[in-house]
């Protein structure tokens, strides 16, 4: 192989690494309005709308509710996403809800400013360098 074909061949590598390369970033939740010392606060990130509906998380983690304001720091791919959390005060690692389906816990729910949440392409946000830090408040809906 000449000189040209192997840097050719290299760059073309290189590019194609960078193409499909994780771009990840720390991403930074700060939960609000917790009841202290009440429950488990279970956070699921969902990456898509049919993983939503059916409930399988992109990722999930549990946090203690030591503090009315809690700062939680991940690592994430860039993306867009929904963020469901819910204050399980009854210890049974599941969102308890009545008849009608609504929440008997305290919630809390990504790009929600109250009503009848519409759904994963109107509650997800966007995760990248820029926009890595959102608040949501927890509480009964």
């Amino acid at each position: 192989m000449n000189k040209k074909m192997v840097s050719f061949t290299f760059s073309l590598l290189l590019c194609l690494g960078n193409l499909f390369a994780s771009n990840n970033v720390t991403f930074t939740l700060d939960i609000t309005g917790i009841n202290v010392n009440d429950g488990k606060i279970h956070v699921k990130i969902y990456s898509n709308e049919r993983d939503y509906k059916k409930d399988i998380p992109y990722t999930s983690f549990v946090l203690e509710s030591v503090s009315k304001n809690i700062t939680h720091s991940f690592d994430i791919l860039e993306g867009e996403y929904l963020i469901a959390l819910f204050q399980d005060t009854n210890n049974n690692g599941v969102l308890d809800t009545n008849f009608l389906n609504f929440p008997k816990e305290p919630v809390g729910l990504s790009n929600y400013n109250g009503g009848i949440p519409g759904g994963f392409n109107k509650q997800k946000i966007p995760i990248n360098a820029i926009s890595n830090k959102i608040t949501i408040n927890i509480g009964r809906v």
